[in-house]
C-alpha cells in the first residue's frame, strides 16, 4: 500500500495463474475483491488506512486457494481503478475515473472454471466383516473438495466423509455382510458439483453355514462312524476347508482333522467307550469362518466278536510227544473291559499214522480270560475226542492259557498265546496232556 500524491495504490502480488473478481456491498459500504488459486497469505490480515475514503482493509482466507479482501469505505465509494501489472493486481483509489456504481451487483472478471470430474475407487471390492475398506478419490480432476456417501444393502445412508485433494483417501469398516455402494461428488473451486456418475461398490462376505451330521453315530469300539459336513453351504462363495475336533466327556482333546477336499467327511473309529463331542467349523474362499456345529457320538463297548485260532500242538503219551496242526473257530463275548468269555471248537491233524496216535481228533472249549491291557490269562474246560487209541472214550479236560495282543487295530485284533490242557480225573495228566502255541484273530 503506497500513497502517491492524491491517490492510494494497493498492490496485490499474486502469480500469473491467480484470477479475481470484484464487487461492491452496501449497509455498510464495502469494496470486495476475491482472489482464486492463491497459496499462502504473506500480508497482515488487518490494515488501518483512514485516507482517500478507505477506513481499513481486511484479508480473509475463505478456504484453500480462495482469499477475500474487503475495503471498508468511510462515507461513500471513492473513485478507484483495478488493473493488472507485472507482479499481480493494482487498485488505485482517488483516480479521476471510477467504475460505475451498481448496487448489490457483483462484477465477475474471471473466466469460467473447469468442471470437476469425480473419480472413486474402493479396495478391496470383496472383504470379510470388520476388514478395512479403502476409499480413494485421488483420481478426481479439477476438484477443490470431494464428498463420499455410503449406502448399506437396503439403500440407507450409513456414513459420509468430506475429502480434499491433499487427503483424498478414507478407510471404513462394516460389521454386516452385503453389498455397500459408495457415491462420490467432486466440487471445483467455484463450488460447482461434478456431473459424471461416480460410484463404486464393495461386497462384505457372508460367512459359510456349517451343517454337521453323524452317520452310524451309535458306535461301538473299533467300528468307524462317519462325520459328515457335506451339507455345508456358502451363499456368495465356496467352502474350501472343514476343521473337525473331538473332545471326550471330561473335556480333553482326542483328535483333530482338517479336510480340504469335498465332500468334507471324516471316517473315524473310537478305541474307548464314552460320550464324545465333535465340533466342525467351515472356512470359505475368503477366509471367513462359520459358527461351530456340534454332534454327539456315543461309543459303546462291542460285546460279541468272532475268533479264529491257528497253531501247532504237541500231544504227550507213552513217554513221547506227537505234533499236530490245529485250528478252531468260535465267539468271544466281552463281559467287561477286562473280562472275556470264549466258546470255540475245532480239530487237530497229524500226518503220523503209527499207533497208538489218532491222526485226527476234535474238541470244544469254554474259557474265561482276564485282561490287563494287551496281556490276558485264562482258564476253562474242554470236551475232546481221544487222540490216542489207548484212551478209549471221549473225555473232559482243564485248559489254561496266557497270551499277548500283537495287533490292536480298529477292526481286527491279533494275539499270540500259549495253551495247556489235560484231564483232571480218570487219566494220568502226566501222560495225557497237550501244549499249543497259537495265533488268534478276533474281528
Amino acid at each position: 500500500m503506497t500513497p502517491v500524491g492524491e491517490t492510494l495504490e494497493v498492490k496485490l502480488f499474486v502469480t500469473p495463474y491467480t484470477f479475481h473478481r470484484q464487487f461492491r456491498l452496501y449497509n455498510p459500504m464495502r469494496i470486495g475483491i476475491d482472489l482464486f488459486n492463491v497459496g499462502n497469505i504473506r500480508s497482515v490480515r488487518n490494515i488501518d488506512v483512514g485516507a482517500l475514503g478507505i477506513d481499513n482493509i481486511r484479508i480473509t482466507q475463505m478456504k484453500p486457494n480462495f482469499v477475500r479482501i474487503i475495503f471498508q469505505v468511510i462515507d461513500e465509494f471513492p473513485p478507484y481503478i483495478s488493473e493488472r501489472f507485472s507482479g499481480g493486481l493494482k487498485i488505485t483509489f482517488g483516480a479521476t475515473k471510477a467504475p460505475p456504481m451498481i448496487k448489490e451487483e457483483v462484477k465477475v472478471e474471471v473466466p469460467e472454471m473447469a468442471k470437476a470430474i469425480c473419480d472413486i475407487r474402493v479396495e478391496p471390492t470383496r472383504a470379510n466383516a470388520n476388514d478395512p475398506i479403502l476409499v480413494d478419490m485421488s483420481g478426481s480432476q479439477n476438484a477443490e473438495s470431494m464428498v463420499v456417501e455410503v449406502f448399506d444393502p437396503e439403500g440407507a445412508k450409513v456414513a459420509s466423509k468430506e475429502l480434499t485433494p491433499k487427503a483424498p483417501r478414507w478407510e471404513v469398516v462394516f460389521d454386516r455382510p452385503g453389498e455397500y455402494v459408495f457415491k462420490g461428488k467432486a466440487f471445483n473451486i467455484e463450488g460447482k458439483v461434478s456431473e459424471n456418475l461416480c460410484e463404486a461398490a464393495a461386497s462384505i462376505n457372508f460367512p459359510p453355514a456349517i451343517k454337521l451330521e453323524c452317520r452310524r453315530c451309535d458306535g461301538v469300539i473299533g467300528k468307524s462312524v462317519i462325520l459328515d459336513a457335506s451339507g455345508s453351504t456358502d451363499p456368495d462363495g465356496e467352502i474350501v476347508q472343514v476343521d473337525f475336533e473331538i473332545i471326550d466327556d471330561v473335556g480333553s482333546l482326542v483328535d483333530r482333522f482338517s479336510d480340504v477336499e469335498k465332500p468334507f467327511t471324516w471316517e473315524r473309529a473310537f478305541q474307548a467307550k464314552g460320550v464324545y463331542s465333535v465340533t466342525a467349523v467351515a472356512t470359505d474362499d475368503l477366509g471367513a469362518l462359520s459358527e461351530p456345529a456340534n454332534v454327539e457320538v456315543r461309543v459303546k463297548q462291542k460285546k460279541l466278536y468272532l475268533l479264529v485260532d491257528l497253531g501247532a500242538m504237541a500231544g504227550r503219551g507213552e513217554g513221547t510227544y506227537v505234533g499236530y496242526a490245529t485250528g478252531r473257530a468260535g465267539i468271544l463275548y466281552k463281559i467287561s473291559k477286562s473280562l472275556d468269555i470264549i466258546l470255540a471248537g475245532g480239530g487237530a491233524y497229524t500226518p503220523i499214522d503209527s499207533a497208538p496216535w489218532e491222526q485226527t481228533f476234535f474238541s470244544g472249549s469254554l474259557l474265561l480270560n482276564l485282561r490287563a491291557g494287551p496281556i490276558f490269562i485264562g482258564v476253562g474246560g474242554a470236551y475232546t475226542t481221544p487222540y490216542k487209541d489207548t484212551i478209549g472214550n471221549d473225555y473232559g479236560e482243564i485248559i489254561t492259557n496266557i497270551g499277548f495282543d500283537l495287533l490292536g487295530g480298529s477292526k481286527i485284533i491279533g494275539s499270540i498265546f500259549l495253551e495247556a490242557s489235560g484231564p483232571p480225573v480218570d487219566l494220568s495228566i502226566q501222560d495225557h496232556h497237550k501244549f499249543m502255541l497259537g495265533f488268534r484273530i478276533i474281528f
